[in-house]
């Protein structure tokens, strides 16, 4: 009797250990291709938000082919027509800032001045202009360093929207032929799972994209109306652009900020400093409670597993990993949800039901 649970507790040892070393295999293997992952993953999200015009155009008898492409030319018409609304007025506010520079300039000084004169009082002060230079050549040198490689950046992102695009294109168009194939490659008692399963993930796939959308608007119309009663000019406007800058992950909404600073600076160092705090306020409603909040309920995903899907993302794959973390654990979670949990309770019940037997059987002997 001894002899055989010692043999079941070794076969469960090496199953588990098997299991784990499969597991940092795979997640090895993850960040090696993670470039290669991360492009299939986003096709796949790009796909699965796409799949939803293509299918009320296909049901109106438009071939999946052009579904899809007339998807593509009303979403390229959507960012042009935005790119015609928004950078004609920030050319001419940026032309603009030249009248304001005198006024910058005055205030830069008065301030280099306090500094000064702070500094009377507290000679243990270092000096503010080898400060500036400092700093002024290092992100001059970070500026030259970025703008050497800039073509080689925008020609990788050209190449890997073009992926994208093409990719997604074809998982649209042959989905149903996929869903078909994978469901035919199953085990015949796994097939209604396996479905369930696919059918789940690509809904909720399918909603990260709205969600972004949704938190861009939450977060531009906050700024705007936090401006409004600045007097900062144009808040809308300005609105629009931190909403566009929450595109791209982490640096993209303080890039989108530089020019609210700029302006909001020229009004006055009052509406600067409540500008600078109402921005860092917004960010961290954003990161904290808006993007856990409403793309986790969107993903059905808790806002607690959001947040360290985030973290574990950027850990493993760096900002596009950190942007793709939410989808990436909505899909984990189906996959617990539908598969690994329910397998598990069988397994706990099997064993619980086989060790009452071998207590039973140890009673009646």
């Amino acid at each position: 009797m001894y002899s055989h649970v010692n043999w079941r507790l070794a076969i469960s040892i090496a199953v588990g250990l098997l299991g784990a070393a499969s597991a940092l295999a795979f997640v090895w293997l993850l960040v090696v291709l993670r470039d290669l992952v991360v492009l299939g993953f986003l096709s796949l999200l790009v796909a699965a938000t796409l799949s939803r015009p293509v299918a009320w155009l296909e049901r109106h008898r438009v071939p999946s082919g052009v579904a899809v492409l007339l998807v593509f030319i009303l979403v390229g018409s959507v960012a042009v027509a935005l790119a015609f609304l928004i950078v004609p007025p920030l050319v001419v506010q940026a032309l603009g800032l030249r009248n304001e520079l005198p006024v910058l300039v005055q205030h830069l000084e008065r301030l280099r001045a306090l500094y000064e004169e702070i500094r009377t009082t507290y000679p243990e002060l270092v000096p503010l202009e080898p400060q500036l230079e400092a700093t002024i050549a290092q992100a001059l040198s970070g500026l030259a360093r970025w703008l050497m490689l800039l073509p080689q950046r925008v020609f990788a992102t050209l190449l890997d929207l073009v992926a994208v695009i093409a990719l997604s294109s074809m998982i649209v168009v042959h989905r149903r032929r996929l869903l078909a194939t994978l469901l035919a490659i199953s085990p015949p008692a796994q097939r209604e799972t396996v479905a369930a399963v696919a059918v789940e993930l690509w809904r909720r796939l399918g909603s990260y994209i709205g969600a972004k959308l949704t938190v861009m608007g939450i977060v531009g119309g906050a700024t705007a109306l936090a401006l409004w009663p600045l007097g900062v000019p144009s808040p809308l406007l300005l609105g629009l652009v931190v909403a566009l800058g929450e595109l791209i992950p982490r640096i993209g909404p303080w890039l989108a900020r530089l020019p609210l600073f700029t302006i909001a600076a020229l009004v006055g160092w009052v509406p600067l400093v409540i500008t600078v705090i109402m921005s860092v306020v917004i960010q961290n409603l954003k990161g904290l409670v808006i993007a856990p909040l409403v793309e986790g309920e969107r993903l059905d995903v808790h806002p607690l597993v959001a947040l360290l899907a985030v973290l574990a993302g950027a850990e493993l794959f760096g900002v596009a990993g950190a942007a793709l973390a939410l989808p990436a654990a909505a899909a984990l979670d189906v996959i617990a949800d539908q598969v690994v949990v329910p397998r598990l309770r069988r397994w706990s019940e099997s064993a619980g039901a086989q060790a009452s037997c071998e207590r039973s059987q140890e009673t009646t002997n």
